[in-house]
């Protein structure tokens, strides 16, 4: 049996395992979950702590085919939270649809190339081959050019970028057949275990355009309605979330028990995945991440134009649930 099997094996196992507990008579939570998606990781932790019936809610879990597939099962009722990103959000409540957004992640990816590359920093992509995971539009991409912009570099013209998907393009650099590929945190792990190095990071971009690389681009999306008449069960979620990513940041032991979810067919394939993801934990409280949010949203659009940020041009109020702040 591959690992790609095991881990899908893995993943119906853990949707499936509320079925198998005994539970107290709990407000239901539908989560709907990627097959390979770090959600996944923490729905595992929550359930084989009972974290949900410590926090008053019963967590049940959905499988989705892809992002735009949990967006579907979102408006349509069929899942109470997806994650998504919060630009998906603003777009939404700018347009009437009442979408609020708790931040999950704030892992980037970044720019790999081998490990011999000449290639140190953004102005050293002038004339070479960029693959650049998503489209013309893709965030990351946007982040990238503005702070290359600062440093005298347009790499829209003066490098030559391919689009493509992560797993395609880290395969052309692997071959020689790109120069460096500018790809997200879970695809840069795997190329990182494979031997390729970061030569700049996203973080280290919005940093250079005063944006808070601690702010989460990635959250648990959820209807605002839907929110406001069951308080308790959105509540007790977030907080075993926040339980669940304190014990995977304090256990190695989690870490083994969550593995066969990870896809991570090498022991160092394993721990950068892990360390990735736990950077990523949200450290931003809520004033940075609004702010962030903003001035991120104003470099996009000063970017991409309309088309990146789905033609708003400032947050709408009420994007951001009200949460605890996360530490300093």
């Amino acid at each position: 049996m591959n690992l790609s099997r095991r881990a899908l094996l893995a993943a119906t196992a853990a949707l499936a395992a509320p079925a198998a507990r005994a539970e107290p008579d709990l407000s239901p939570l539908r989560l709907g979950t990627l097959q390979f998606g770090t959600v996944q990781w923490v729905a595992d932790v929550i359930r084989r702590h009972d974290l949900d019936t410590k926090h008053g809610f019963a967590l049940r879990g959905s499988m989705l085919a892809n992002t735009d597939a949990g967006r579907v099962s979102l408006m349509a009722g069929a899942s109470d939270v997806i994650l998504s990103d919060w630009p998906f959000v603003a777009v939404q409540r700018a347009a009437g649809t009442k979408l609020s957004f708790a931040p999950f992640s704030s892992a980037t990816g970044g720019i790999m190339t081998p490990q011999g590359s000449p290639i140190q920093r953004l102005a050293d992509m002038k004339g070479r081959k960029l693959g650049v995971a998503g489209g013309p539009a893709d965030k990351s991409w946007l982040l990238v050019q503005a702070a290359a912009r600062g440093q005298g570099i347009d790499l829209a013209a003066e490098a030559r970028p391919v689009f493509g998907a992560p797993p395609l393009l880290g395969a052309k650099l692997q071959q020689g057949e790109l120069d460096a590929v500018l790809t997200f945190w879970n695809f840069a792990a795997r190329l990182e275990a494979a031997g390729f190095r970061q030569a700049v990071s996203v973080a280290d971009c919005a940093k250079a355009l005063d944006i808070s690389p601690r702010i989460s681009m990635v959250g648990f999306v959820f209807r605002e309605d839907w929110a406001n008449a069951n308080r308790p069960a959105i509540d007790g979620f977030l907080a075993a979330v926040d339980d669940a990513q304190g014990l995977l940041a304090a256990s190695d032991a989690e870490w083994t028990a969550v593995r066969p979810l990870m896809d991570a067919d090498s022991d160092a394939l394993f721990v950068r995945l892990r360390d990735r993801y736990l950077a990523g934990v949200p450290r931003a409280d809520a004033a940075e991440q609004a702010s962030g949010a903003a001035r991120l949203l104003a470099v996009l659009h000063e970017t991409g134009g309309s088309q990146a940020t789905g033609g708003i041009e400032t947050l709408p109020p009420g994007v951001f649930w009200p949460v605890k702040d996360g530490p300093s």
